[in-house]
């Protein structure tokens, strides 16, 4: 009689342990799920004809400075860059605050003829 007393309390460790677990691991995915799903997309305007994204949510400009040849961010652009409303501008979603990264990919989707007008298969956006 004792042991089967024994193994009904082994066997009911044992079921209990491997709820336990199982819960665990349910709000383990369930929290690595969340967590991907709050990653947001910013939307960038891009003007090819400046090389200079505008974050409108942020009202930061992102352009290269060529004196430290990096990528620097700002609430006004330098006068050495001029964007007036009639310039193309298109729409970029991203992930991620370094839209820059992408620079070398929205450079020759985007790519500026000599005259100035910008060669892409993408209709522009005005807003």
């Amino acid at each position: 009689m004792i042991f089967l007393v024994n193994n009904f309390y082994s066997f009911k460790t044992i079921i209990m342990k491997r709820i336990l677990f199982g819960l665990m691991l349910l709000f383990v995915t369930a929290t690595k799920l969340s967590a991907q799903t709050d990653v947001q997309q910013v939307k960038y305007w891009y003007y090819p004809s400046q090389n200079v994204y505008y974050n409108e949510t942020s009202g930061e400009y992102w352009y290269h400075d060529a004196t430290t040849t990096k990528w620097v961010f700002g609430k006004q652009l330098p006068t050495s860059y001029t964007i007036v409303e009639k310039d193309t501008r298109y729409p970029i979603m991203y992930t991620g605050p370094d839209i820059w990264k992408e620079n070398a990919n929205h450079k020759v989707k985007y790519k500026v003829k000599k005259n100035g007008t910008v060669k892409t298969k993408i209709k522009p956006n005005d807003g």
